[in-house]
């Protein structure tokens, strides 16, 4: 029992350093989707704006967003950041006309790993 002790101390020990380069540095992290406007599942009027907000600031050269209607066909948007880099957003050209929409997004942050998701909303 003594033999496995000792040895669990000695892993631990040599582990620490590593643990901790690891937890400092985010190398964990991923972007992650915190909340949506509209919010998914929602139904309203024409959005005046679509933001996406995440957990982490993203590298915007590799992050972005694409909003869709029932159609399939992809509206015209041009995306910029926001909230220190941790937010996307975009102003519709026009007002939606009623009908279902889907965003689906993909964002990087500074870990490089590329995180994806889709949320939706129904214009009356």
């Amino acid at each position: 029992m003594k033999t496995l002790i000792r040895t669990a101390v000695i892993v631990a020990a040599i582990a620490a350093p590593f643990a901790a380069t690891f937890t400092a540095s985010g190398a964990f992290a991923h972007a992650r989707l915190i909340s949506a406007m509209p919010t998914d599942g929602s139904t309203g009027a024409s959005p005046s704006m679509i933001m996406l907000t995440f957990n982490e600031k993203l590298t915007p050269k590799l992050s972005g967003f694409e909003v869709a209607g029932a159609d399939g066909k992809a509206l015209d948007l041009k995306i910029m950041t926001a909230g220190g880099g941790k937010a996307m957003h975009a102003m519709p050209t026009h007002k939606l006309t009623a009908g279902a929409y889907k965003v689906t997004w993909h964002a990087v942050s500074d870990d490089g790993h590329r995180t994806e998701g889709a949320t939706s909303f129904t214009v009356k």
